[in-house]
């Protein structure tokens, strides 16, 4: 745990460091202000504009970098609110694992890199420190599914060999590829239906939660 902190606030004090005016060098310019406004309400709580572009802009929050401002920040925000949901209706009061949080705390420094982290830190007047609160909401909410899910669902051998017949050998052959006998890739269909079947039980499992939330959108805050 103390490596773990050590090496995330090393990636933080170098990128700081680097963004420090030397001695007689003026100081740089302002950064501009921050347009915000509140983009949702969760069971009392808001989720702003700017906890959107922080989420989206250090990685927290994947969206499709082609689609529009509105449009990443839309799938942003939807993301941020299945969060607070999953973390209020389970109770999960508690805060989140700090050696999971310090881990992911540093790999978000370390993958943008000091010259970035900079940038971006300053573009929204944060400190390494003041990610802590969106990388906690992240990991516990990401513990909270991994619980319940932690077995996985049941494949039989009936819904792997209808997959194999109905989509693996045809995508093969759309590839020009010979698809292998089915007992060569069994295990990887099993895999892959487990995955599927996972994932559509979580987001049944999220939509059946967010309804019973008092959740307001208000869709005329993003793409600012």
């Amino acid at each position: 745990m103390r490596k773990i902190l050590l090496v995330a606030a090393s990636v933080l004090a170098g990128a700081l460091a680097c963004a420090r005016p030397a001695a007689g060098q003026a100081a740089p310019l302002k950064a501009p202000e921050v347009v915000d406004c509140v983009a949702a309400v969760v069971n009392g709580r808001a989720i702003t504009l700017v906890d959107v572009r922080i989420a989206e802009g250090f990685g927290l929050v994947e969206a499709d970098p082609a689609a529009t401002i509105a449009a990443r920040q839309r799938t942003v925000l939807e993301r941020l609110i299945d969060r607070k949901v999953l973390i209020d209706f389970t109770r999960e009061r508690a805060p989140a694992d700090p050696d999971k949080v310090a881990r992911e705390l540093g790999r978000l420094l370390s993958r943008l890199g000091r010259d970035e982290t900079v940038a971006r830190l300053a573009a929204f007047g944060l400190s390494g420190e003041d990610l802590r609160p969106y990388v906690e909401e992240a990991v516990l909410s990401e513990s909270i599914v991994s619980n319940r899910f932690s077995h996985g669902p049941a494949v039989s051998l009936r819904e792997i060999e209808a997959y194999y017949a109905g989509t693996f050998v045809p995508g093969q052959a759309k590839l020009g590829r010979t698809a292998p006998p089915l007992i060569d890739v069994l295990d990887a269909l099993e895999a892959e239906l487990k995955a599927a079947k996972t994932e559509s039980q979580i987001a049944l499992w999220i939509q059946n939660l967010r309804k019973q939330a008092d959740i307001e959108i208000r869709p005329g805050c993003l793409g600012r």
